[in-house]
């Protein structure tokens, strides 16, 4: 709901320019962008989720052998993962606890496994934490903390304590890793190989992060647009400068 509030508010904004032309739903390649004769092109084509593990805990990745695995965006798309279901969090912001309490509503059994000692730990900075723990567990979300995910096989996942490294196989249907997302920025390579005069990639093209953070990346592009590049900030800002105190 929040993300939705988000694209809708600067949705009606940029309708209300009459400099501003969109094509919503409109996929372009390379040479469609090339043809399009833009004097700059600004790519904010987003990332997608890992399905092999990769994260903060296991940076190398997780040998999930032919455990059946879903990506969160098809879960949040509405596909419906068969047998018990095992969210693997480590990600620590909300998509995890969305996943398991989406999973939940619909009557599935569903086990949320994190690294960390909390669900959707870094919530504690938002004030959020508290709240999606007790939802879950009023829910009847199994919650497994401080544990990692050795290795996987159809129908198993290993599970390995983050304190004692004891291991203990959990049932698994169906796999939904929630680790790290990949910049989706083929189309941004393929443009700089086709020596367009102005291309840049902003937002989680450029580096995956909040939706807050995405929003900075499209101002800050606009304010930038055509300005001459270099290493000092951009724009200007206000300086402080300590002088010594009078006698």
């Amino acid at each position: 709901g929040e993300g939705g509030r988000v694209v809708d508010y600067r949705s009606y904004q940029v309708s209300q320019m009459a400099n501003v032309e969109v094509y919503p739903g409109s996929d372009m390649d390379a040479a469609q962008v090339v043809e399009f004769g833009a004097d700059h092109v600004v790519l904010a084509t987003g990332a997608t989720w890992r399905l092999d593990g990769t994260g903060r805990e296991n940076p190398t990745g997780i040998d999930l052998g032919d455990v059946a695995v879903m990506a969160p965006e098809v879960v949040m798309a509405g596909e419906v993962p068969e047998g018990p279901v095992v969210i693997f969090d480590d990600d620590h912001f909300y998509l995890g606890g969305a996943l398991a309490e989406k999973r939940r509503a619909a009557g599935g059994e569903v086990t949320l496994v994190t690294p960390a000692a909390l669900v959707s730990a870094w919530t504690e900075n938002t004030m959020e934490q508290h709240a999606i723990q007790a939802k879950l567990m009023q829910m009847g979300v199994g919650i497994v903390a401080s544990t990692n995910i050795a290795n996987a096989k159809a129908g198993e996942v290993v599970l390995e304590c983050g304190f004692t490294g004891v291991k203990r196989s959990l049932p698994c249907g169906v796999l939904v890793p929630v680790t790290m997302r990949m910049p989706e920025d083929g189309l941004f390579h393929d443009l700089v190989a086709a020596d367009l005069p102005s291309v840049t990639r902003i937002g989680d093209c450029l580096a995956p992060s909040t939706i807050a953070a995405a929003v900075y990346a499209g101002h800050r592009s606009a304010r930038e647009l055509g300005e001459a590049k270099t290493d000092a900030l951009p724009f200007r800002r206000e300086m402080v400068a300590l002088a010594e105190r009078g006698g």
